[in-house]
């Protein structure tokens, strides 16, 4: 049975030996992701019993096959609670990921390819200043601690089971400064104030408080997220892509950036 999937054809299996999810990823991101580093990372997380572990994993060709688990539905401030044990006690592991993500990399990359569209570009021109300025804020940040990473944990990369949490798709996995997991979990799951306090709470709890960053570099890095996510969208209209209106929510998200940062500036 087909499953929702954007950068990669999913389907869930029923066999005689039960039942499987299938990733099969498609040609035109051949390339895109590093899947001898994701699949290392993906046994580092299944040993420290945070993600599911791989029945066959084939980085040559991407292909992923793990077992099926059935959801469960969270109340809304238990998925934050999940979350920041979850994300806390990945940080704290010690373990060492393969590759590196670094949110300015990201968005250096993502301008250059868009780069042959300058009315692309000139949709998010006005967060190239706000940056710049966020820079000359950014000292005795935690950007020389690197820490093991999901790197995409928007919801559907979140699963609660009746017994365990689980995180899957370590595609972007990599080590990386603290606040990336954080700034993007906060942005993707739209968590409220009390909610991002709740997720800070459990992060610190479960090993992780002395890499917890401060309420301004987390806001900093809210503000690089978000910019990732505008330049994503428009990186889906410079390929043609039509499955969503791509421009709309490049211009949420820049303009959701922008606000952030004046704040932070101000």
């Amino acid at each position: 049975m087909r499953q929702a999937g954007l950068s990669n054809r999913v389907y869930r299996l029923e066999a005689d030996k039960g039942y499987f999810f299938l990733r099969l990823p498609r040609p035109e991101t051949a390339g895109m992701v590093d899947r001898f580093s994701e699949a290392w990372n993906i046994n580092i997380a299944a040993r420290l019993s945070i993600g599911l572990p791989p029945v066959f994993c084939e980085p040559e060709s991407g292909v992923l096959l793990t077992r099926a688990v059935e959801p469960a539905a969270l109340a809304p401030d238990d998925l934050p609670v999940h979350l920041g044990q979850a994300i806390g006690r990945l940080h704290a592991s010690g373990a060492n990921f393969k590759g590196r993500l670094s949110a300015d990399q990201v968005i250096d990359a993502q301008k250059k390819a868009v780069s042959s569209r300058s009315d692309l570009l000139r949709e998010v021109g006005a967060l190239d200043e706000a940056l710049v300025e966020l820079a000359s804020l950014e000292t005795g940040s935690l950007q020389n601690v690197l820490v093991p990473s999901h790197g995409d944990l928007s919801p559907g990369n979140c699963l609660a089971t009746s017994e365990k949490f689980w995180l899957i798709d370590w595609e972007y996995s990599a080590m990386a400064e603290p606040e990336w997991d954080i700034a993007y979990t906060v942005l993707e799951h739209e968590f409220s104030s009390a909610q991002e306090h709740l997720l800070l709470e459990a992060y610190r709890a479960n090993g992780s408080a002395q890499r917890c960053p401060t309420p301004r570099q987390l806001e900093i890095m809210k503000v690089k997220c978000d910019t990732v996510s505008a330049l994503w969208a428009l990186e889906q209209l410079r390929q043609e892509s039509d499955r969503t209106d791509f421009l709309g929510f490049a211009r949420e998200r820049r303009d959701r950036a922008l606000s952030r940062a004046a704040n932070i500036i101000r």
